[in-house]
């Protein structure tokens, strides 16, 4: 059974770069304050996140596994989100209980996309943000916003078999 990803189309590609067009989709979010490490922060959040999807909702509902898992730096730390199947319209989103969880709008649009093999961590995130922001500003786009980590599969899954991105929504 495939894991669901929100749906994109390839508008077109420069060099390993994709140029993106996303749909709307939803987020279960939750921050994670005083971390700076990401691979820490995305730790922490998964329980969160994990309990949200198992049923610890307004609903009691149990909720797809999808991917990726996104994380984006904040204020003091990252935001770390599961993406909402679509299965869900909008108002039928179940509700997190309590308030470490909240759901988020993604609105359609354009998106730089640059993929990687390998681990992920802070040097890493630091480095493939770099190079698609160069490639970004290189094909005469503008970064809209900050650049998240995505990451497709389980810790477990050989690092070179590993699907990971870092992504920015772009205007041109």
């Amino acid at each position: 059974m495939a894991i669901e990803k929100p749906e994109y189309r390839v508008l077109r590609s420069i060099g390993a770069i994709e140029i993106r067009e996303y749909k709307e989709y939803w987020l279960a979010e939750c921050d994670v304050t005083a971390v700076k490490d990401l691979r820490s922060a995305s730790n922490q959040a998964f329980n969160r996140l994990f309990g949200y999807i198992s049923g610890e909702n307004s609903r009691g509902q149990k909720i797809s596994m999808t991917a990726p898992v996104q994380q984006m730096p904040d204020s003091g730390g990252w935001k770390v989100s599961f993406v909402v199947p679509s299965s869900f319209s909008p108002e039928h989103i179940p509700v997190p209980n309590g308030q470490s969880i909240r759901l988020r709008k993604v609105e359609a649009g354009k998106f730089a996309a640059l993929r990687y093999r390998g681990v992920w961590n802070n040097r890493i995130f630091d480095q493939m943000r770099d190079e698609l922001l160069a490639g970004v500003a290189a094909a005469g786009l503008a970064p809209v916003g900050e650049v998240s980590s995505a990451v497709y599969n389980p810790p477990l899954t050989p690092p070179i078999l590993r699907r990971n991105e870092v992504l920015v929504r772009v205007s041109d």
